[in-house]
């Protein structure tokens, strides 16, 4: 891999949300948030025995789960 692409994986890597970051900003606890996970509710990436989760996915997730109120804009 040369320099510059291994830049931007490190970058990407950087980003990702590990179990526990997600389960203190859903308010959830870890173990269901391996559950919904594993359910295919939230999407996640896995690497080996380890499960991470973009922001986008979470964002997604939150917007997917709100209920009343008006949807933001730009939100589809």
């Amino acid at each position: 891999m040369k320099r510059k692409e291994a830049r931007v994986m490190r970058d990407a890597l950087r980003t990702l949300l590990s179990p526990g970051e997600v389960a203190a900003k859903l308010g959830l606890s870890r173990p269901h948030i391996y559950t919904l996970a594993s359910a295919g509710k939230i999407r996640s990436i896995k690497f080996g025995r380890s499960v991470r989760f973009e922001p986008k996915d979470v964002e997604r997730f939150i917007r997917e789960h709100r209920r009343g109120g008006p949807t933001p804009k730009g939100a589809a």
